[in-house]
């Protein structure tokens, strides 16, 4: 018996063919792990900028939405049987009738942008109105006095240089005020000539008054301003090196971007179709351009909102999310615009409707 047979033969190597096959298998396995990342990457990058958006749009449109549900509200008087006076100087505050109570620019046509922060693009939202919650007044206020007013608190936080509005049932006036103190939980709030036209009110204001006498109470009023701008730091050659951004402007202050990645901002209002004395009843929608050329601002029921919000700035290319280029449609100013962009960014056109409550039943 030959006993070399019987021990195991040794290993001589992989043959070229089992070299190539081995490699071959781990690339299938390479690219099959490579294209799951790939895809679950875009995926994700894709859900991002969407989450993003939508984010984005709902709060830019719930803060507008506050501001527009309270457009020309004045206490428990309204604009239709009272226009209040006005007597700002620093900062001035347009006079508040049913015509500007709340306004658009069409395109920014006859709006001046604040320092600091250019217009960019789309229409400009300008609403006019008092606080929802009042201070009631402790001592009568009398026309021509230059004494302060007192409220029972502060529960809206007062502080020197706010803009103010002392209302009841049938006078209202605007004033800034230029001093807040307090002593034994009545808080006084002056209204000198440094920060008025004059230093007095022009109506008498009653507390803890008769039935048939409304008492009066002090709002925190705002005139409040929405665009979409650029800080001017940022803007060269009409292009902006950062995202555009929806812009808060309250009382002619600081500007605040309010959010990012919103390229343009349109409306469409819904007209009153009623003649008095039948109830209020929208209509049909109108442009800004058609409503500021008959003048017909006191007639806006209600506000269609257009955002047009974009999934991250253009300089990051984790934006692109698209496979291709994304077209889309917007309203400004009453007219559809199809656009093609050349990016691959994901565009969405937020919209809200919402009713001035101060003009419905």
């Amino acid at each position: 018996m030959n006993v070399n047979r019987l021990l195991p033969l040794r290993q001589t190597g992989l043959s070229l063919v089992e070299l190539m096959i081995a490699i071959t298998i781990g690339f299938i396995v390479v690219a099959g792990v490579g294209y799951l990342y790939l895809g679950s990457r875009q995926t994700f990058n894709t859900q991002d900028s969407l989450s993003a958006i939508q984010e984005n749009s709902r709060f830019a449109l719930d803060t507008m939405s506050h501001d527009i549900r309270m457009a020309g509200y004045m206490g428990c008087g309204n604009l239709a049987t009272t226009t209040p006076g006005n007597i700002t100087a620093a900062p001035t505050i347009a006079p508040v009738t049913p015509g500007t109570a709340l306004q658009v620019f069409p395109g920014g046509a006859g709006w001046t942008a604040p320092a600091g922060v250019a217009w960019m693009a789309g229409d400009v939202l300008r609403i006019s109105g008092a606080d929802p919650s009042g201070v009631s007044l402790t001592g009568p206020v009398l026309p021509g006095s230059t004494a302060v007013v007192h409220v029972a608190g502060n529960p809206g936080n007062f502080q020197a240089n706010d803009v103010l509005l002392i209302s009841d049932c049938t006078n209202a006036v605007i004033f800034v005020t230029n001093g807040v103190s307090s002593s034994s939980g009545i808080v006084s709030l002056a209204h000198g000539s440094s920060v008025n036209s004059v230093p007095y009110l022009s109506a008498t204001y009653a507390f803890n008054p008769p039935t048939t006498v409304p008492g009066a109470q002090v709002y925190a009023f705002r005139q409040t301003d929405y665009f979409v701008g650029c800080p001017t730091a940022s803007l060269s050659g009409g292009q902006c090196s950062v995202p555009l951004a929806l812009y808060q402007v309250i009382n002619n202050g600081v500007p605040q971007a309010l959010v990012d990645n919103v390229e343009n901002m349109g409306f469409l209002l819904g007209m009153n179709a009623s003649v008095p004395p039948a109830p209020p009843l929208v209509g049909s929608y109108q442009s800004p351009a058609v409503v500021a050329a008959a003048g017909t601002w006191a007639n806006v029921l209600t506000v269609q909102v257009h955002l047009l919000m974009v999934g991250g700035p253009a300089n990051e290319g984790r934006s692109n999310v698209a496979v291709t280029s994304q077209p889309y449609s917007f309203i400004v100013n009453g007219t559809t615009y199809a656009t093609y962009p050349a990016d691959r960014r994901m565009r969405q056109d937020a919209t809200a409707t919402i009713a001035i409550r101060n003009r419905l039943p």
